[in-house]
């Protein structure tokens, strides 16, 4: 079972392993976009406005101020009606109520009534007073106010009669205790009209009888419809006050920042709010983000899988790669929550130049486009910020084509700055139609941003101990002649050393031709024989026409000591930490070959025996790169070349095809085509017939 298992673990851990660092890296990138806006500045009114100008995007309303706003709103809320509602009561309705509370009341009405009047003579009076009485109370309005209302004399308010809608004012309507007072008094002088003065009974008849039963209040607060019209008024209520047009000037850099121009950018600001997104991102927000970053990610993925599988194979580049994009655009975030606008701040780019530097000027484009695009989303003007660095990437990797030495990245640094300026002038002219709007603190800005560039230096060092890479920088270093080791190796074996310097002169032809790195070819050729240093006269080449130390030695042992030199290479190389790349090429520049004149030597010297051939026979590994390839046949050919007793176009010719094709089966592992191995014979042929072109003879000088 555990075998089982680790079978499936080796067969999917790569798969799962690729396809987690991408879903990890836009988890990390969503996560670090800010959730304020894409506009965070801070200013002070009557002081100078220190950003870049601001030039609307589109158009946009002026919105008012939370202030304009709060007294607008309260101006509606005082001068706002409540509405009531009006109930109507009829003669007849009236009547009746009137006649039930006589009838009801008939025995208290008889028994205050004195003998000498008829009883049904008061009632009937009654009857039609209050009748008409309350007709013109109810006609008029009897209000009841709620509870929670103050009401004053000037107190207002909306009355619905049936479909009619209009203004009152509490002065024009009753309340139940106002139209019960004016009920009383008018029955009262009703009373002392019909039945004199001194009639004190009728006082004691309307005291006595129940007639508040009679008030009711016919206007009633409709809180449904008050709470409709006060929002509905509300709803209507303008937030905004103006309108500014996409390209029209908002504030420049060093204006004074007044009342209206920070009501301006505040009003931008709601407007980008508004068409971007909330500030506060809600889990569909984080969704939305994640499923655009993560879709952007799965097209590098795509790319490397499909067209780079090289890269792709290789979980160390897959690293790196990813880091790069994460770190710019998790640093991006970082500072948009800190400066606001990011379009200028950061050198975005270091990661095409150290990815070019790295990998190649394709994919260094492709990832450094796709991390463009996802940083837009954090910029103040997404349409700004990407016809700026994308074109600036392109430049960067154009000019470091072919890094040979420092001073590019300078000159590098001063093309990316002329191209951002030159893109933010062209642009900020075409948007304003004015030249005035051209800010010089943002042409400060790129120049700062083009010194940063130069933190790639550093940046190579870090990413070449993290990662294993080697720069054409370090290449060029290690192919210097003056540094340490390669004089020792001068010194101690000057015939190899010579020897090294040819091979590298051969190989990076070759490597320019085939389109492989001609400074990792020239570099591994500086060091392949490394080991000879330990011990320098076994090579013939370090041999000055003194003794032979192989004579007298067993053949088995000459070939051990020959063969042993690619051990000691490797063992100085690591001492002295040279780069794994080219200790690849110190251990493959010979393969699995023989070496052939030890072993030949040995058949002649033991004829009818079986040779052990592991004693004659290199360790290898065989070449798996077109570099190690190439040094191994520039190092047979070079070395060849040495014993050959005439040097004319065919016998070099046969040479080099003789070579070449003694060790096709070395270069099985190789991503080398035959079409490679005949231009590097071409080569080949053509520079050591430079070497060893025929000279004119010059007569003897007369005596």
């Amino acid at each position: 079972m555990k075998e089982w298992l680790k079978k499936k673990w080796a067969a999917y851990y790569k798969p799962m392993y690729r396809v987690a660092i991408f879903i990890v890296a836009a988890v990390l990138m969503v996560l670090s976009f800010p959730n304020a806006d894409k506009m965070q500045y801070e200013y002070e009114l009557q002081r100078p406005w220190r950003y870049d100008n601001i030039i609307a995007p589109f158009d946009f309303p002026i919105y008012k101020t939370d202030h304009e706003v709060t007294v607008e709103r309260d101006s509606i809320l005082n001068n706002f009606r409540p509405y009531y509602k009006r109930d109507s009561i009829g003669m007849a309705e009236v009547e009746k109520l009137v006649n039930k509370l006589l009838n009801q009341n008939a025995n208290k009405l008889s028994m205050i009534c004195p003998q000498s009047v008829n009883t049904d003579t008061v009632r009937n009076f009654m009857s039609r007073e209050l009748t008409t009485l309350l007709s013109k109370t109810y006609k008029k309005g009897v209000l009841e106010l709620p509870e929670q209302v103050d009401a004053s004399k000037d107190y207002e308010m909306m009355v619905i009669d049936g479909n009619v809608l209009e203004p009152y004012s509490l002065s024009e309507l009753m309340t139940m205790g106002e139209a019960y007072k004016e009920m009383i008094g008018s029955l009262e002088k009703k009373f002392e009209k019909k039945f004199g003065a001194a009639a004190t009974w009728t006082g004691v008849l309307v005291d006595r009888l129940p007639l508040s039963d009679l008030i009711n209040a016919n206007i009633t607060f409709d809180s449904e419809r008050t709470e409709i019209e006060k929002n509905s008024r509300l709803a209507n209520m303008s937030l905004t006050s103006g309108k500014v047009l996409a390209g029209q000037k908002i504030i420049s850099t060093g204006d004074i920042v007044d009342n209206r121009s920070v009501r301006l950018i505040e009003s931008l600001k709601k407007a980008m709010e508004t068409q971007y997104g909330l500030v506060d991102r809600s889990e569909p927000v984080y969704a939305g983000q994640f499923i655009i970053i993560l879709t952007l990610l799965a097209t590098v993925y795509l790319f490397l899988r499909f067209f780079r599988k090289d890269v792709f194979e290789k979980l160390s580049n897959l690293n790196f790669i990813v880091l790069m994009m994460t770190i710019f655009v998790v640093g991006a975030g970082f500072v948009s929550q800190r400066h606001g606008n990011i379009s200028f701040v950061l050198p975005f780019v270091v990661s095409p130049i150290v990815m070019r530097i790295f990998l190649d000027s394709r994919l260094a484009m492709y990832v450094h486009t796709v991390t463009i695009l996802i940083i837009s989303f954090l910029a103040y003007n997404s349409q700004l910020f990407i016809i700026l660095h994308i074109p600036a990437g392109m430049v960067a990797i154009i000019s470091l084509f072919n890094l040979s030495s420092r001073g590019q990245m300078v000159r590098t640094s001063i093309v990316v700055f002329v191209t951002y300026a030159l893109i933010y002038t062209g642009y900020i002219i075409w948007e304003t139609g004015e030249y005035a709007n051209i800010n010089p603190y943002v042409m400060l800005m790129f120049a700062v941003n083009g010194l940063l560039m130069l933190l790639s230096y550093p940046l190579i060092y870090i990413y070449e101990k993290m990662f294993g890479f080697i720069s054409e920088v370090t290449l060029m270093e290690l192919s210097d002649s003056n540094t340490a080791l390669l004089r020792q190796l001068s010194e101690k074996a000057p015939g190899t050393f010579q020897h090294s310097m040819q091979v590298g002169n051969l190989g990076q032809e070759v490597a320019i031709r085939i389109g492989a790195n001609g400074m990792m070819v020239r570099a591994g050729a500086m060091y392949h024989d490394l080991g000879k240093i330990v011990t320098p006269g076994y090579f013939t080449e370090n041999q000055a026409g003194g003794e032979n130390p192989h004579d007298g030695m067993e053949c088995t042992e000459s070939a051990q000591m020959i063969i042993k030199h690619i051990e000691n290479g490797v063992k100085l190389a690591k001492k002295h930490g040279i780069p794994k790349q080219i200790i690849d090429i110190i251990k493959t520049h010979h393969g699995k070959s023989t070496a052939l004149y030890f072993y030949r030597t040995w058949c002649n010297h033991h004829p009818g025996e079986e040779p052990d051939i592991e004693k004659f026979s290199y360790p290898g590994p065989m070449p798996t790169t077109k570099e190690q390839a190439i040094v191994m046949m520039a190092d047979a050919v070079e070395a060849s070349s040495k014993s050959l007793k005439e040097y004319t176009d065919k016998t070099i010719d046969e040479l080099v095809e003789k070579i070449i094709n003694s060790q096709m089966d070395q270069f099985k592992h190789a991503p080398i085509t035959f079409r490679d191995i005949e231009i590097a014979k071409e080569v080949f042929k053509e520079k050591l017939k430079n070497i060893y072109h025929g000279r004119i003879q010059y007569p003897e000088l007369l005596k």
